[in-house]
């Protein structure tokens, strides 16, 4: 940083502050002390360019941004290559909507100087405000090569791609950032959220275990209690909150959390007495009354939790007790009651879109399908509360109806209300899916996989096609292995791997496959279990065969055409074993 004597900037400024007019009649600037040229001098005039900078400055937190543009832009002839000038410019044009301009000024002088990191770290920034991400991120890697010991740009590149949700470029951006320096606490913390994210979770505590090591926080505790919570390890996640509450008696959201966790020990006494000792420790808390009122709930004391969340209602209207209110009346088959209940909460509260969707499934079970059609078509036109899954619930119930054409239309509409929406985009296609119209949902899939390639459902989706019919099974391959490294827990992409690999042959990378398919399935598939089957007979293990069978029509429908099928395949292969 060149030094500038203190009384020199003194007496600029003073000269600054009484060259001002009382009445300021326009943004024109004041005469600097020197004489300023549009030629660049050959020596800066360091004075010249603090006096200008000074004026930009001013203008800048005045937001009289044209003004702020106009100094530093002199500042700079008096000074070309002072830095904290250079950068400047560039967010000023950018937040004045130019950003093309900015990025042709930063570009302009790194050709000068391409080793200046902060510039190229600016310019990487203006790129990210203009969304132009793959040319923010090939700066940060520029930065990287130019020096292999810089970390900073990998920590930034991996933001970057997180918030682009590539979690794989982000998860291997986090390892060079470890290869580079093992001991840097941002890249454990993000790499243990990644982990988490996509259920690996022993890598997942690994990485938080040694985050905590570099530096220790409540608040990281809480976020590696998530991963005992998913492995179920209750025992390690109730000390978890324990210690945070020796520390902080006062922490509402972990008691809770440590009383939910105790529920889910079924350690239903210790449970109660901690939500005891909460509602002795506050005043009042809605928080503490709904737990209360799910305790009673799981143990099916229905009416206490009833007149607990009325009571807490009586004395503070808010929107999460009403609903649980209402879920509460729905589960004791109060749907009238539940329905005025969920009435009461308006669009501005946050339980506002739960609240349509549980009216709507309460209107289905008192067999009102219209009634919940006109709803949804109701809340659709409101375009500050609608939301995809509205639209997407809509198309369902239509669809329930055998009034596909209408379904169709619902996605039509919400297409055009969120047409970036992947997800939505997905749901379309297993709606044509389910309504028989397969080659039409592959082709909404492959616009979903362009749109996001890391879309680990749209690539199960088309990879498991193509190996039901025998086809591109090379390709579907590529995209269920890829689908599984995005949902490694789920069971159903894990069958899908299986099955490919038994079209392709390989019998025993498929056996391998559905066997933890079966083990990580949220609930028992028969389609798993008789593909489990197809396998076996594959490998010449024909009793074990039909014992996956005999478990999938077990797992199928009275009178389904599946169920009837299945009997048919084991009916033959039972005669065949009896030759």
């Amino acid at each position: 940083m060149r030094y500038f004597p203190t009384l020199l900037i003194l007496l600029l400024v003073f000269n600054f502050i009484g060259c001002q007019p009382k009445v300021r009649q326009a943004p024109a600037l004041p005469l600097p002390p020197p004489a300023v040229s549009d030629e660049t001098a050959e020596d800066p005039d360091f004075s010249c360019a603090y006096f200008y900078f000074l004026w930009g400055r001013q203008a800048e937190l005045a937001m009289r941004l044209p003004e702020a543009l106009e100094a530093y832009e002199k500042a700079l002839i008096c000074d070309p290559d002072a830095d904290y000038i250079v950068r400047k410019i560039p967010v000023i044009l950018l937040r004045m909507n130019r950003g093309e301009e900015a990025v042709a000024l930063l570009r302009s002088y790194l050709e000068r100087k391409p080793q200046d990191t902060g510039i190229r770290m600016l310019l990487a920034r203006v790129y990210i405000g203009l969304a132009r991400y793959d040319e923010a991120a090939e700066q940060y890697q520029v930065i990287h090569r130019q020096d292999r010991t810089d970390i900073t740009s990998l920590l930034l590149l991996s933001e970057l791609y997180l918030n682009q949700n590539k979690l794989a470029a982000a998860e291997e951006t986090l390892l060079e950032v470890l290869r580079v320096d093992s001991e840097a606490y941002p890249a454990h913390v993000l790499l243990g959220r990644i982990y988490l994210s996509s259920k690996r979770l022993d890598l997942s505590l690994a990485a938080y275990e040694k985050a905590l090591a570099l530096n220790w926080s409540p608040e990281l505790l809480l976020e590696k209690a998530d991963v005992y919570r998913l492995q179920e390890r209750y025992e390690e996640l109730n000390a978890i909150y324990r210690k945070i509450l020796e520390d902080d008696p006062g922490n509402e959201p972990v008691a809770l959390a440590l009383i939910h966790s105790l529920l889910l020990d079924d350690k239903e006494d210790e449970a109660l007495a901690e939500l005891e000792r909460l509602k002795a420790r506050v005043d009042h808390s809605d928080k503490a009354d709904q737990s209360m009122a799910r305790f009673y709930v799981r143990m099916k004391k229905y009416e206490e939790a009833i007149e607990l969340l009325r009571s807490s209602l009586s004395k503070n209207s808010d929107s999460e007790t009403r609903f649980l209110l209402a879920v509460v009346l729905t589960q004791t088959e109060q749907y009238d009651k539940a329905l005025a209940q969920l009435r009461l909460i308006g669009k501005d509260d946050e339980e506002y879109e739960n609240a349509v969707s549980l009216q709507v499934r309460i209107l289905r079970f008192m067999n009102k399908e219209e009634q919940a059609i006109e709803l949804l078509e109701r809340v659709v036109q409101d375009t500050e509360t609608r939301s995809p899954d509205m639209f997407v619930m809509l198309a369902a119930l239509y669809q329930l109806q055998n009034q596909t054409e209408l379904g169709r239309s619902a996605f039509d509409r919400a297409m055009v209300a969120f047409p970036e929406d992947e997800d939505l985009l997905y749901e379309f296609g297993l709606f044509l899916d389910t309504a028989g119209r397969q080659d039409e949902a592959m082709s909404v899939m492959q616009q979903v996989i362009e749109r996001q390639p890391e879309h680990g459902e749209a690539l199960n989706y088309v990879g498991y096609s193509w190996a039901d019919k025998s086809i591109n099974l090379d390709k579907a391959l590529a995209y269920i292995r890829r689908a599984v490294e995005l949902r490694p827990e789920n069971g159903y992409v894990r069958d899908s791997l299986g099955w490919v690999y038994y079209r392709l042959g390989r019998y025993e990378e498929a056996l391998a496959a559905m066997e933890e398919a079966v083990r990580l399935a949220e609930e028992e598939d028969p389609t798993i279990f008789e593909h489990l089957g197809d396998v076996y007979f594959a490998l010449g293990r024909q009793e074990e065969g039909l014992v996956s069978y005999r478990k999938a029509l077990s797992l199928l429908d009275e009178g389904s055409v599946a169920r009837s099928n299945l009997a048919e395949k084991i009916k033959y292969l039972e005669s065949r074993e009896k030759k």
